[in-house]
C-alpha cells in the first residue's frame, strides 16, 4: 500500500497484512515512517513528496523483496492477538475506578 503514513490507514494495512510505501512527514507521520522502518514492513521515505523515480523504485522493492511481506504479515499475525476495543474498555473502567477511589 502506498499512503501518506496516517495511522488509521498504516494499521489498516497491517491488520490485513500489507506492507508499506510511507510517504508523509507531518503531524505524527514521521513517527510512523519511522516505525515502518524499524519494523521491516515497509520503506518509510521521510518525504512529503517524493519523486516519481523515488516512489517507483520504493514500490519496486517492497514487492520484490519478500522481507517486507514477511513482516507485514508477523505484524498482522501479532495484532490479531489483541482484542484493541475490549483492551480499550477494561484500561477505560480501571482509570475511572482508580480516580473514584482517589476521589473518596
Amino acid at each position: 500500500m502506498v499512503t501518506n503514513g496516517g495511522y488509521g490507514g498504516l494499521h489498516f494495512a497491517l491488520a490485513h497484512g500489507v506492507p508499506l510505501v510511507v510517504a508523509g512527514k507531518t503531524e505524527e507521520k514521521p513517527e510512523l515512517v519511522a516505525r515502518v522502518n524499524w519494523s521491516g514492513a515497509g520503506i518509510g521515505m521521510r518525504t512529503q513528496s517524493p519523486s516519481p523515480a523515488r516512489l517507483r523504485s520504493a514500490v519496486r522493492r517492497v514487492l520484490d523483496e519478500p522481507r517486507f511481506a514477511c513482516r507485514a504479515l508477523a505484524l498482522q499475525s501479532e495484532m490479531a492477538g489483541y482484542d484493541g476495543p475490549a483492551m480499550a474498555a477494561e484500561l477505560v473502567e480501571a482509570l475511572v475506578t482508580a480516580r473514584a477511589g482517589a476521589l473518596s
